[in-house]
């Protein structure tokens, strides 16, 4: 009983890791595409003055480009009547950002709606859209007004000083991720360049129908455009984060997969157990006819129960358990530590497979050393043995 609870616990132990490791890098790599495009085009030189030409001669040359958006990023102080901030704010167009990234659906308050709005003055002034943690930080909601100002280089500190321009807020988003949720703010593109005083763009977004394939479509547009350009997609931008979860997959596996090493010698320590115990049994079948391999072959038999009946009751609670976390969110997580405020679990039935086989296996594997013992006792000895 005690090593099949030990089987029992290693088994559940490896299903709820690996399912909240896929959890979490499904997650993020949702929260990463669906903020980013699946790969974007600049400019070496500083703005792209032509971004609808660029884009149209990109999709004729590459037929699984869906969409494209041209877009400003820049980073900016943003000022509440309570609080000041530092944030990254994105000019965007409202009617192509929408088919490029995945941020009208993440709206929980307002609208996606950067066109101009009217304040409860009657004043109409250009609008926003900004993340939850970020509104409540400056302390606003659907309405109020923001000042968005640029930072002074040194070389204007003496000069007429920042830009600034009054903006009312229209919507509130939430993505799940605090990094984005708490730094990011969207306004049109227009409005941006007002601001900023610029001409052009800083790139242009596009949208390709796989985003897992998205680096062939970066090397295709470099080399279509070539210099000045350059083209750079989610994972390049995101490789970081992408490669410590593939590491983290394996060595959280590799770890946990001790627990179930340690219950099959629990296993084996039971059987000799076993085979000491019943030494003269063992004996007395032998002398009935039993054959040495009949003998290895009870003594499997019984690993083997214990592998599999205790990997059976750590996989499905495992598995119950990912099943209610997924479908309920019950264990919350920091934000501000982990990205996301809930703790996230995908459980793939690959995995699950592997951890029965590996598992089972391991089991099978610690039955050896006590069968084979107790498969090549001599009759005579065996039943002699007190």
């Amino acid at each position: 009983m005690f090593s099949m609870f030990g089987v029992c616990i290693g088994t559940f132990a490896l299903i709820v890791a690996l399912s909240a490791v896929n959890g979490f890098e499904a997650e993020v790599t949702h929260q990463m595409i669906g903020k980013d495009a699946h790969f974007e085009v600049m400019n070496y030189h500083g703005e792209i003055y032509d971004p609808k030409l660029i884009a149209k001669e990109l999709m004729s040359n590459d037929k699984e480009i869906t969409a494209y958006s041209p877009f400003i990023i820049y980073k900016v102080g943003v000022s509440s009547k309570r609080a000041n901030d530092g944030v990254v704010v994105y000019g965007i167009e409202t009617e192509t950002a929408k088919n490029v990234i995945d941020l009208p659906s993440k709206m929980i308050v307002g609208e996606f709606n950067l066109d101009n709005w009217e304040d409860s003055s009657g004043t109409v002034r250009h609008s926003l859209i900004l993340g939850s943690i970020l509104s409540g930080r400056l302390g606003v909601s659907v309405g109020d007004r923001l000042v968005l100002q640029t930072f002074q280089s040194p070389d204007e500190i003496m000069g007429s000083g920042p830009r600034m321009m009054q903006f009312i807020v229209s919507g509130i988003f939430e993505t799940g991720m605090y990094e984005y949720d708490g730094n990011l703010l969207y306004v049109n593109i227009e409005s941006l360049q007002k601001l900023l005083g610029m001409q052009g763009v800083s790139g242009i977004q596009f949208k390709v129908k796989d985003p897992w394939k998205s680096e062939i479509h970066v090397e295709k547009a470099r080399n279509y455009l070539g210099s000045p350009y350059y083209a750079t997609d989610w994972k390049n931008k995101n490789q970081t984060l992408l490669k410590w979860m593939n590491y983290e997959k394996f060595i959280v596996a590799a770890i946990v997969c001790l627990i179930i090493l340690i219950a099959a010698f629990n296993i084996i320590s039971s059987l000799i157990m076993v085979v000491v115990d019943k030494t003269k049994e063992i004996g007395i079948l032998r002398s009935m006819g039993f054959s040495e391999g009949s003998i290895m072959r009870v003594f499997i038999s019984m690993g083997s129960f214990i592998g599999v009946f205790g990997s059976i009751l750590g996989g499905v609670a495992g598995i119950v358990l990912c099943i209610i976390q997924e479908s309920t969110h019950f264990i919350k997580l920091p934000g501000d530590v982990y990205m996301m405020d809930f703790f996230p679990v995908q459980v793939e039935v690959l995995d699950v497979a592997t951890v029965f086989v590996i598992g089972n296996a391991l089991c099978v594997l610690a039955t050896i050393l006590p069968a084979w013992k107790a498969s090549v006792m001599k009759p005579v000895r065996a039943i002699r043995h007190e």
